[in-house]
Formats: C-alpha cells, structure tokens, sequence
C-alpha cells in the first residue's frame, strides 16, 4: 500500500510539473514554486494550513507559542492558496511563511532538507501522506500535531504513526480518526473545539453584541457560485433599506460580484464606507474583524452551494453577532446541527425565509462558548506539553 501511495505521489508530480509549463495555470497557482521553491532556511518548527482560515488560525497560534513554549523556535507557516501569502507577510510578524511544496517524494526531499522541521502543527484536516512520511523519516519519535482536527476519511494506508497529539474539533472527528489511526498509538487525543476560537479564549473577553452597529447584515466569504441565493437575500435587505456589506471569499471574484450588482441597478460602494440601501464589499483580506465589530447580523458563505463547504461561523459568534448559514455545511454538520439545536445560530434551508430567520439571542452564544473555551484552553496546554518534551 506504501509503494502504491508513492506512486501516486510520483504522478501528482508528473502532473504539476506538466502545469507549470501552462501560463494561465502557472500564474494561479504557481507550481514551479511549489515544485522547486526556493524554500527557507531552517531549522523549524513548521505549521501547516489549507487557506485563509486556517492561516489565521495558525497566525494567533503562533502568537501564543511564542509566549507560552520556552526558547520557542523558528516558526514557518505554509499553505495551499498563493493568495493568503501577502496576508501572511503583513501580519505574520517575524513568522517565516511560503507556498506548501507539493506532496511529491522529490519535493519533499529538498523541502525538508532545506526546512530541517523540528516537528509539524498540521490544521483541521491537511493530512498529506508525503508530510507524515517526511516527518516520520527525520524523526526519532512522533512529531506531528494535529490541531483542531476535522475528519472524514483518508487515502488507505496513510502511516499516522507520525502523530503524537490530536485535538479534534467535535467527538464525531475523533471517532472517525481513531478508526483509520488506532494502530499508531498516538499519545495525546482528545477533543478540544474549534482552535479558530483560540484568541479570544486567550482574552478572557465576555461576548457583547457590538455597540452602536452600523450594518445590518454583512454577507461573508461569499464565493459567485453562491450568487443565485446571495442576490435574493441582498434584494431582500435593501428593500427594507437596511445597510449591507459583501465580503468575497475570493478577491479575483470582487470585479465579477460588483458587475453583477450594478447589472442589477443597485448601488454599490467600497468598504468602509456604508449607507442604507446600498451594498459595500470589501477588496481586501482581513477585513472581517472590523466589518464584525459594526455588525448586527452576519450570513456565512459556503453554505448556500453544495461545496466545499462552509466558512468560519466561529468569528462572527464571538463577536456577538447574530449569526446564519445556509443548507449547506459540508465538513461542519455535527457542529453546526449542535448550534442550532442550542439556538446559537440559525440555519436556512432556503432563502425564502430569509427576512424572517431567527435572530439567536447573545446570552445563548455566550453560554455556549464558555464550555467551547473550557475544551479549548484545556486542548491547547496539552499541545504545549507535547511541543516542550518534542524539543527537549
């Protein structure tokens, strides 16, 4: 089964480096670096996430680290969207970050020579077989963790014998990661929520619904596939003269969602500016914060389509804004049923109902949270437990 998994891997490459010859493919997704780099240089401690959110994530992960592990190394963060790379830059501080390599034995060589990861902090559900080989290659005993783990299913026979802690979001992932993972005797397993809720666990802040809101409904990470259903819920807002903000998931979709705005004789302005009866989007990541902090409702996208799924419900409820999604939740249907049956959110099966939807009560949200931050401050010491004996 190994030798079958390298040989796949072994494709993967062939394929890569095929598209790298293709300019429009080679200017999305840049593959002569992913295949070459130049990668930097090490040693380590390399964090790994799939997009945006995660990166975030990692980004106030590394954060934390610095503070709480002692004589905490060199922290790297790759991932798969060449697009997150500025962001990283601007806010990563001293953390190193480029493009992940792709999962091809070659690359993985001159990666990690070059890298000389002390151990590896993987993201909900970034289980690449070449990434646990790789560490399990170089390493005398497990070094890989897996922080707030999501789990479906796997490739047959990936080795996780790699891994040495796992904190998985919701019982159910644990569940189905301790089928495929059993064998590895992995030593540290436990759930401990969704880690993109980690910083404000840190702060010890109280939920409060922001003051003063100046936004009726933010539509956030929003893809152009989602447009059918976007559009009716926005027409449904401005005919109430309500102020709405759209934030693209996608910044090479921002021109194509304002032509078909304006397509449709609505009025359209640039965040941060606002007014009633009009649509404001945003162009720029790592806007949602301060787009939240003037908000009284948000609707989250990826969920009015049937993939990949939906985005971060998480950062809106910890700000005290009413939170919605839509039909779909691929990836998050145990969590997201959770909160829906605790009243913490509100979920639409069409948009129908969309001037209707409940609108869930803070106090709920902040009773849920606090057993969320019980699970997640308890699931992030362990991690530093783990981390400190892995670097002795």
């Amino acid at each position: 089964m190994f030798k079958v998994l390298d040989i796949a891997r072994e494709a993967l490459g062939s394929v890569a480096k095929v598209a790298a010859k293709v300019p429009v493919i080679e200017s999305k997704y840049h593959m002569r670096d992913r295949l070459r780099g130049p990668w930097p240089k090490g040693p380590f401690l390399w964090m790994h996430g799939a997009s945006l959110g995660e990166c975030k994530m990692l980004l106030n992960l590394a954060k934390f680290l610095k503070e709480d592990l002692p004589n905490c190394p060199r922290l790297l963060i790759t991932t798969q969207k060449i697009e997150v790379l500025p962001y990283l830059s601007e806010f990563g501080g001293d953390v190193v970050s480029c493009v992940a390599p792709v999962d091809t034995p070659l690359t993985m060589k001159h990666f990690i020579s070059s890298v000389q990861p002390l151990g590896l902090i993987l993201a909900e559900n970034e289980l690449w077989p070449g990434y646990l080989s790789s560490m399990q290659r170089i390493s005398t005993r497990p070094s890989v963790a897996v922080v707030s783990g999501r789990f479906h299913r796997a490739l047959p026979g990936i080795d996780f014998s790699a891994v040495g802690y796992a904190s998985m979001q919701t019982g159910s992932d644990l569940s189905r990661f301790l089928g495929v993972a059993a064998r590895a005797n992995i030593s540290r397993m436990m759930i401990g929520g969704d880690w993109k809720l980690l910083p404000w666990v840190r702060s010890g802040k109280a939920v409060t619904a922001p003051e003063n809101p100046t936004v009726d409904t933010v539509f956030v990470s929003m893809h152009i596939q989602e447009w059918s259903s976007l559009y009716q819920m926005i027409v449904s807002s401005i005919k109430r003269q309500e102020s709405v903000v759209l934030v693209p998931r996608r910044l090479s979709e921002v021109a194509e969602f304002r032509k078909l705005l304006l397509d449709q004789e609505l009025v359209v302005v640039d965040w941060p500016l606002v007014q009633k009866g009009a649509v404001s989007i945003v162009n720029q990541f790592g806007k949602t914060k301060e787009v939240f902090a003037v908000a009284k409702s948000a609707v989250v996208g990826g969920s009015f389509y049937r993939s990949p799924g939906v985005h971060d419900f998480w950062e809106p409820l910890q700000q005290g804004v009413a939170t919605c999604v839509g039909p779909y939740v691929n990836g998050q249907k145990e969590a997201v049923a959770t909160l829906v049956r605790e009243g913490v959110i509100a979920q639409l099966q069409t948009t129908a109902g969309f001037s209707r939807r409940n609108k869930p009560d803070v106090r709920l949200v902040q009773t849920f949270l606090a057993h969320e931050s019980a699970k997640i401050s308890d699931s992030y010491q362990q991690l530093i437990e783990f981390l400190k004996n892995l670097l002795k």
